[in-house]
């Protein structure tokens, strides 16, 4: 039989997490390996289809392609690009027990059809588990507020390191109030 597999979510572990800290962002959700620099996809899809690989490569989820497929679905529903070279592609998942964000940034950048028309070289990725709606909203609510924090965009942009960019969102979410956090994690 092959070994089990690693639990979902960013924390690594069975659910426990560290205490929050005063950001935006709880701690767990800022994963120097789920945080990827230097894609450089032809479009929105092949954006997209490579971070599912690489999260399916660390464990994060098993099938990469159903990922792709289901963000794409929620893609052809609405554009995710925001503005300003940021898009924040999402979905639900059944699956997971906690709350994942992925960080990408993609070099010279790609049409995901925001409404500046401006290519986008940082890309939010969150999935979230599908009995916690609340939870996904309020994910997409305090990153969207966090990348408005002036500066923060640009520099995230010029970060060249997964470390890099998981300092600067650190760093710009500490006058935050509140905090996002993974989902408490369920036993089946």
């Amino acid at each position: 039989a092959p070994p089990a597999s690693p639990p979902v979510g960013p924390l690594g572990n069975s659910g426990a997490r560290s205490s929050a800290i005063p950001s935006g962002l709880h701690p767990g959700l800022l994963v120097p390996r789920l945080v990827f620099t230097c894609l450089s996809p032809s479009s929105a899809s092949d954006a997209v289809a490579e971070i599912a690989q690489r999260l399916a490569a660390a464990h994060v989820v098993a099938d990469a392609g159903d990922l792709t497929r289901r963000l794409l679905e929620r893609e052809s529903l609405g554009c995710t690009g925001l503005g300003r070279g940021i898009a924040i592609p999402h979905c639900k998942l059944k699956e997971l027990d906690d709350i994942v964000l992925s960080i990408a940034s993609c070099r010279p950048g790609v049409d995901f059809g925001a409404p500046d028309g401006v290519p986008v070289t940082l890309i939010f990725l969150i999935l979230s588990p599908a009995r916690s709606p609340g939870l996904h909203l309020q994910a997409l609510a305090r990153i969207s507020r966090l990348l408005k924090t002036p500066g923060v965009a640009e520099a995230l942009t010029r970060s060249e390191t997964a470390e890099q960019i998981v300092s600067l969102l650190s760093e710009a979410g500490s006058h935050a109030d509140g905090a996002v956090r993974p989902a408490e994690g369920r036993e089946p």
